[in-house]
């Protein structure tokens, strides 16, 4: 499993305060929210990312996935 952040940017609503992780051998994406200090909502994202090593945020709360093959993929609608 590749750990990730709590997305807090402004371009996609629907994902705020949404946790994203994955995993690198299926490139699979998940999100999920904390509530009363519990995961619930666990989802499967529709995005999957090749060979998933990292994700980032940037200072204006944008998520961002890493892949090793080189590519930086932006969260959006």
């Amino acid at each position: 499993m590749t750990g990730g952040y709590v997305y807090r940017g402004n371009a996609v609503p629907s994902a705020r305060g949404r946790y994203f992780y994955g995993d690198y051998c299926t490139g699979m994406i998940w999100s999920l929210r904390i509530s009363g200090g519990k995961a619930v909502d666990n989802r499967s994202e529709s995005s999957r990312v090749s060979s998933l090593s990292s994700f980032g945020q940037a200072a204006n709360g944008d998520l961002y996935a890493v892949s090793l093959e080189g590519r930086l993929y932006k969260l959006s609608n």
